[in-house]
């Protein structure tokens, strides 16, 4: 089974630790599914021709994470600069985030077509290739979009139609109209609620999964993208939601152990 995680690559910088960690949605959903015992994995995106871009080139070779269709343009690696409470929830600041290559990377015709036998293909909402995935997918293919915690419920309607699996961060209040939506499009919406667990919305249920305790909560950054690469190919086998919350929720708390989205060290 080929699964292919597009097009989120950067680097994670933490200034209150002096840190630099690989990291990005689609780089953490590759991982994970390598981790799950998948072997054909692929990536598709861009960094930058500096040593952050190397750095993530190294973390994808390391795992043996197909990476033929990485490529470095004349942009900075995205970077985003996060921040750790006392709980060891992640933060950010207004200037956290620079998209650098992963805001001026589009597919090529070449691209597109090597999606073409992919089984799962994970992509985070904030893609400006999201429109094109839409439009170009095929009805083999399980496509699963995160809509992390800033995007709103108007944006998630605009898109559910081609969308397989919805995963979001969510908050309680927005579960009614999370699951009117679901309802109403047949579609099913996974909302995490960190501390608090998941929830998977499907043909008018609600399944819940309590979060997985910890001793220690290190670091929350990378918690959802294994969830969702766990999640979903625990669905694609089984059609079994509730043993997908588990499953995803098994690995999210794996990555609560240290710092980053994916262990480096």
């Amino acid at each position: 089974m080929k699964i292919t995680a597009l097009t989120s690559f950067c680097v994670d910088l933490f200034p209150e630790l002096d840190k630099v960690y690989v990291g990005g949605n689609s780089l953490n959903f590759a991982t994970q599914c390598k981790l799950s015992g998948y072997k054909n994995i692929s990536v598709i995106g861009a960094v930058g021709k500096d040593s952050f871009g190397k750095q993530i080139e190294n973390q994808l070779d390391k795992l043996n994470i197909n990476r033929s269709r990485l490529y470095q343009i004349d942009e900075p690696t995205a970077s985003n600069k996060i921040f750790i409470n006392e709980k060891g929830d992640r933060y950010f600041k207004e200037d956290s985030w620079n998209g650098g290559a992963f805001d001026k990377f589009r597919l090529s015709e070449n691209d597109w077509n090597s999606l073409a036998n992919s089984r799962i293909v994970a992509m985070p909402a904030g893609d400006p290739n999201l429109k094109e995935l839409l439009k170009r997918r095929n009805e083999k293919q399980l496509v699963v979009i995160d809509f992390l915690d800033y995007f709103k419920i108007d944006f998630i309607k605009e898109h559910i139609d081609k969308i397989d699996i919805v995963f979001l961060s969510g908050k309680e209040e927005m579960l009614d109209e999370l699951q009117e939506l679901s309802s109403q499009k047949g579609k099913l919406i996974v909302p995490t609620l960190g501390a608090k667990g998941s929830i998977a919305l499907s043909e008018n249920k609600r399944y819940y999964q309590k979060a997985i305790e910890v001793n220690k909560i290190v670091d929350t950054t990378g918690c959802g993208d294994a969830f969702q690469a766990a999640f979903s190919i625990e669905w694609l086998n089984t059609k079994d939601i509730e043993k997908s919350l588990i499953e995803g929720s098994i690995a999210a708390s794996k990555i609560l152990n240290f710092i980053g989205g994916v262990e480096q060290e």
